[in-house]
């Protein structure tokens, strides 16, 4: 009584899909699934209490500006932005004017734009960039290293 012998072959190894294949099967696969995505908004809804609704995905240079310009608060369905000084903030720090910020905003809200929202980002850039300088009352001039290595490991000159 002899267990019977099974022999097993590896299948052959198929050559990986060249970058034109991958390429073909990535556009095919884009087409199938096109029709269960919804289309990218050109527009948001501006609210009073300085959030933006999206009410479904947005066109990729909305949400580029709308990114930084405010923060994400909830993602679902609809995504919810909330502007805040910081936001507006991060906005003017990346080369963006109150002047473009209000123009941006009224082309891509379906609703018109709150008049919070028009104070803030006024608000901001009337303050944005400013510098504030003041006088001192001493300073330290010393010439060598060495002594003013030593003062500044002195612990009464931590305070």
């Amino acid at each position: 009584d002899k267990l019977p012998v099974h022999h097993h072959r590896m299948p052959p190894v198929a050559a990986p899909p060249t970058a034109a294949e991958r390429a073909a099967a990535t556009a095919a696969a884009a087409r199938l699934l096109a029709p269960l995505f919804p289309e990218p908004l050109d527009h948001v809804l501006l609210q009073a209490d300085l959030t933006a609704v999206a009410p479904g995905p947005l066109e990729r240079g909305l949400a580029d500006v709308l990114g930084v310009l405010a923060d994400v608060e909830s993602k679902g369905g609809a995504t919810v932005y909330r502007f805040t000084p910081g936001s507006v903030r991060r906005a003017l720090d990346a080369g963006q004017s109150a002047a473009g910020l209000h123009t941006f905003l009224a082309r891509h809200s379906r609703t018109p734009v709150p008049q919070p929202l028009t104070y803030l980002i006024d608000d901001v850039a009337r303050r944005h960039g400013r510098l504030r300088v003041g006088a001192a009352s001493a300073y330290v001039r010393c010439d060598d290293d060495a002594t003013l290595d030593e003062i500044l490991a002195d612990k009464r000159a931590a305070g």
